[in-house]
């Protein structure tokens, strides 16, 4: 007689000391020595998922954040110097950097927020950065030249959750300690006659 048929005779003896007697294992045997093994996989698995999830998704709340301060830092009317018609453009980087990442938990700005001018020549191609912050020395020519406003922001992202690791290991970089990140984004200055204000 099969392992199988006799195991279906004891279950329907309904004896539960067949089962002992035999030396078969139950249903709920074999459940209960697998469950610790089960959990620690979906532990070791799904944890570390999660916590590189978590650090993505602040990530692109940081990327956008400074996509969003240079987007506005374009479209103002002056480069270093507020107007009347409105604040300049980096006072503008340094607001909207700091409204757009405090609506998010996790994520630090490491100040200052630097703007740059980037200068390109239309017959050439070739660009030049101006100094961070610092507006143009003359009026934009902008018959031979193409102006960006660049805004680059150093930050960091907080992992979900800071995992101590002691001895001779050090800092790991978004499992110990937030994860430093610098982020750049660029758009065509709206109104180049004012770079140099």
């Amino acid at each position: 007689m099969s392992i199988a048929k006799t195991a279906r005779a004891m279950k329907t003896s309904g004896s539960h000391q067949a089962w002992r007697v035999k030396g078969l294992r139950g249903p709920a045997a074999t459940t209960m020595a697998e469950m610790p093994v089960a959990l620690w996989l979906l532990i070791l698995m799904i944890f570390p998922v999660l916590i590189i999830a978590v650090s993505s998704i602040r990530f692109g709340f940081f990327w956008n954040a400074v996509r969003e301060t240079a987007m506005m830092a374009a479209k103002c009317q002056t480069f270093q110097n507020d107007s009347a018609v409105g604040i300049s453009a980096v006072n503008t980087a340094d607001l909207w950097a700091n409204k757009a990442t405090a609506s998010f938990s996790g994520i630090t700005i490491v100040p200052p927020v630097n703007v740059y001018i980037l200068q390109t020549n239309v017959i050439s191609g070739t660009s030049t950065k101006g100094t961070s912050r610092q507006a143009l020395a003359t009026s934009a020519d902008t018959d031979n030249n193409i102006y960006d406003i660049q805004v680059e922001v150093n930050g960091q992202i907080e992992p979900l959750v800071r995992v101590p690791f002691g001895g001779t290991t050090g800092a790991i970089p978004g499992l110990t300690g937030p994860f430093p990140v610098v982020v750049r984004s660029q758009y065509t200055a709206e109104v180049p006659q004012g770079l140099n204000k």
